[in-house]
């Protein structure tokens, strides 16, 4: 049951993002998950890419991982919009530990 709410978050962040009308179909977000990526971290890494500051924080509040790395080796971090969002995501860390 965990797992079908979190593909239905999924599915709708790829929908808010806009990502289904760019990409046209949830092929990317299925090859994700395929790579046996938790969800959140998934999304954290949707989050930063996009600089979406409330978003981060509550997937990092919710135990989302930032070293997580994709198919391609990157990160959150690496995928951050901004430098201002890498030290936002590695601030609320170390406000965190």
């Amino acid at each position: 049951m965990g797992r079908t709410i979190f593909l239905l978050i999924l599915s709708q962040y790829f929908n808010y993002m806009g990502m289904l009308a760019v990409e046209g179909s949830y092929d990317k977000m299925h090859a994700l998950l395929k790579q046996n990526i938790h969800p959140v971290d998934i999304l954290l890494m949707m989050a930063a890419s996009e600089g979406d500051k409330p978003k981060i924080e509550e997937l990092l509040r919710a135990g989302a991982d930032y070293t997580v790395k994709d198919s391609e080796g990157r990160t959150a971090l690496d995928k951050a919009a901004s430098d201002e969002i890498k030290d936002f995501i590695l601030g609320f860390s170390v406000q965190k530990a």
